[in-house]
């Protein structure tokens, strides 16, 4: 199973053979690909407008969210409901996996948010950073059921990516971005409501089984052909395969996290010794 593009992305799709990672590439290369833009029934303003809004989600907003996720990675795992051995194609026990995924996933995705600038405010700032981006999209949805008109565009299809990972989170899980978008933006409640709906009828089946393609036909379990013994060894091989990738990449972590702590250290003793120097020079 793969987790990551080889840009080391999500998400990413594979069309006939075809790596392309990427949300603003993937759409990109599907609606040329299957001549179908939602962008053209857009003026050039509209068209300016949409990029524009897009640039914030993408750049802003998402950040915001990466933040709550790093900052809270219990309140991640309870809002969404995770199945980690699902999650991770791994059949280590639940508690294991969510030790390893609050190290490897918390510690990456910090250093990340801060590199990015978000994580270096204060987290009152950071939570008014998400409310003013989702206060700017709520007046320009207004009363329209979509961005620009009656018909989804590429900023409906972005915007629904952030806004789903903000509202459908668990109810007992307290997250004040999803509170003041019910509280002060209804309007985009109902428009996360209405995307779902339109391009996710199955949407309560995705979530109870966590099968991607629940809208394709499936065969009666009779009708199912019994794996072989070399089918199932494959599988149990592949996924042992994939526990030693996680511990490798536990291994990784933990050699990179002494590695930057003996580097601190280093650093702080060379300060010391220069101040000790510049002490004894006066």
């Amino acid at each position: 199973m793969k987790f990551r593009s080889k840009k080391g992305q999500l998400p990413f799709i594979e069309l006939n053979g075809e790596e392309i990672a990427d949300s603003t590439i993937i759409l990109k290369e599907l609606a040329q690909r299957f001549e179908k833009d939602p962008d053209a029934g857009l003026t050039k303003d509209q068209k300016n407008v949409s990029h524009a809004m897009i640039s914030m989600i993408e750049n802003h907003l998402v950040w915001v969210v990466a933040w709550w996720r790093t900052k809270y990675p219990d309140n991640v795992i309870k809002g969404y409901k995770m199945n980690l051995q699902h999650a991770l194609g791994s059949k280590l026990p639940n508690g294991i996996l969510n030790l390893i995924f609050k190290f490897t996933f918390v510690r990456k995705g910090a250093k990340k948010v801060k590199a990015q600038g978000i994580g270096v405010h204060k987290p009152e700032e950071i939570i008014e950073f998400g409310q003013n981006d989702l206060r700017v999209l709520s007046d320009l949805l207004a009363d329209k059921p979509f961005f620009f008109g009656d018909e989804p565009t590429t900023l409906d299809i972005v915007a629904f990516s952030s806004f789903a990972q903000i509202y459908f989170i668990d109810k007992d899980v307290q997250f004040q971005l999803r509170d003041f978008m019910i509280e002060n933006c209804p309007n985009l409640v109902g428009h996360v409501n209405r995307m779902k709906e339109r391009c996710y009828p199955d949407w309560d089946e995705i979530c109870k089984t966590l099968d991607l393609n629940s809208h394709l036909p499936k065969p009666p379990p009779e009708e199912k052909e019994t794996k072989s013994k070399e089918e199932e060894k494959k599988k149990e091989k592949d996924e042992k395969e994939g526990d030693k990738e996680i511990e490798k990449e536990i291994e990784k972590e933990i050699e990179k996290e002494k590695s930057e702590k003996e580097e601190k250290e280093v650093e702080k003793d060379v300060e010391e010794n220069k101040q000790k120097e510049e002490k004894e020079a006066k």
